[in-house]
């Protein structure tokens, strides 16, 4: 599939730590804004043999850099800005189930009508990820930057009552997997965006500046309204 040379690409990355609720506002986002792709990073996995083995525990290590192909992700993401090609990806990935009220559906489709001009000559394409604020060379591939994080408690409650679907079978956290492998991957990968490199603070002003990084912390108190209104308006505000 390709996009029309006229039009300008803008890609939207949604990134953060697994179960940080990214995937969900991605796919509102996708469904909302229309003229849009959804793009998933859990769709360049490796097959499940060539995932790399934690030498720790022993076990399957899903949540590291080299668990994906990132040489096929980036040519993917050149191939759309610079190219105007849209590749065909078979993605494991659950159609959207919008978890909004009609009236909430209906106040976000307002927002985007009142601002069309800002989506006129443009596709827009949204790529949800685990893995896309852990290197700079990859996250400066977007032109907007959407990070959401969230506490220990809350990330570990929902990643642990959670399956995924893999190339070839379907992945179960073994116990302590996300003690042992997710946490202290995603504190390795992204430390260096938060405040005294912990991930339990704040993220660093001047990065935020530098990268023009918008985040989110979406704990068990934040609606998915806020998560999606907050998306929308820091979208809008960068068109």
């Amino acid at each position: 599939m390709t996009i029309p040379h006229d039009k300008e690409v803008v890609l939207i990355a949604c990134g953060g730590p697994s179960s940080s609720g990214k995937t969900t506002v991605s796919k509102a986002l996708q469904y909302l804004i229309g003229d849009s792709v959804l793009i998933h990073l859990d769709d360049f996995y490796f097959h499940d043999a060539d995932i790399p083995i934690d030498p720790k525990t022993g076990l399957q290590n899903w949540d590291c850099p080299e668990a994906l192909d990132f040489a096929r992700f980036v040519k993917c993401l050149h191939d759309i800005k610079q190219k105007h090609i849209l590749p065909k990806i078979h993605s494991l990935e659950p159609d959207a189930d919008l978890k909004l009220s009609k009236l909430e559906e209906r106040i976000f489709q307002k927002m985007i009508t009142s601002s069309s001009q800002k989506f006129a000559g443009k596709k827009v394409v949204i790529v949800d990820g685990f893995m896309l604020f852990h290197d700079p060379e990859i996250f400066n591939l977007f032109d907007i930057k959407l990070f959401f994080h969230a506490p220990y408690e809350t990330l570990k409650q929902r990643r642990e009552s959670r399956s995924y679907q893999t190339l070839d079978s379907v992945w179960v956290d073994p116990p302590r997997y996300f003690d042992d492998i997710v946490w202290p991957a995603y504190k390795d990968s992204h430390k260096y965006l938060f405040e005294q490199s912990d991930i339990s603070l704040s993220l660093k002003q001047d990065v935020t500046e530098k990268y023009n990084i918008f985040d989110i912390n979406n704990d068990d108190e934040t609606r998915l309204f806020t998560l999606i209104e907050w998306a929308l308006n820091s979208i809008l505000s960068s068109l």
